[in-house]
């Protein structure tokens, strides 16, 4: 069966993780891509041109399947208290080793040039952002969590609180771990949200 360009794509990219996986973003060739995609390290490149551009369309991917998955893991969760700890838990690394945030330390070290892919990365960020926003409105409007004057600057600064922890968690710091990393995210939102 000979699949179509997009799907040829995404097939591409779900190889790319998988190598990203196993040898880490850095170490990365595309021979390593082209071989668990079945494919020559030529085919790879003519659907994606440059190495850094695999990694930039498999972060997107990772991305794009993240943000569908926590909008349907969200909408299950009733209590605004559960569903910001289950926020926290998905927007945190696993470990240091955990894929989504290795390729999100490579796009930070070489960053893309194209308007396009920058603001696709910003839109990431900002859906983050907006979730926990509705979170804390509907805590609040629930009796649940303190009001707050701007949901949105708050569940901002939150996300770049977690991304400063992810950091250490990546950097593998002693004691910082995915757990720690959780526990420090959820007791700075208490700080400002519980009454």
């Amino acid at each position: 069966m000979k699949l179509e360009r997009p799907d040829v794509r995404a097939h591409v990219l779900r190889a790319a993780l998988l190598a990203i996986d196993e040898v880490g973003p850095d170490r990365l060739r595309v021979r390593d891509i082209a071989e668990r995609a079945g494919m020559s390290s030529g085919h790879v490149m003519y659907y994606f041109g440059k190495r850094d551009r695999i990694l930039v369309s498999t972060l997107l991917l990772s991305e794009d399947e993240l943000a569908e998955r926590r909008t349907a893991e969200l909408a299950t969760v009733a209590d605004p208290r559960e569903a910001v700890g289950r926020l926290v838990e998905m927007y945190l690394p696993a470990g240091a080793g955990d894929v989504r945030w290795r390729l999100w330390a490579q796009i930070v070290a070489r960053p893309p040039q194209d308007e396009e892919t920058l603001a696709r990365i910003a839109g990431f960020t900002g859906a983050w952002a907006r979730e926990l926003a509705r979170i804390v409105v509907r805590g609040v409007g629930e009796g649940l969590f303190r009001p707050v004057d701007d949901p949105e600057d708050h569940a901002m600064r939150m996300c770049r609180i977690m991304d400063s922890l992810a950091s250490d968690v990546l950097l593998g710091l002693p004691g910082c771990d995915a757990g720690w990393a959780h526990e420090q995210a959820m007791r700075a939102i208490r700080r400002e949200l519980l009454p």
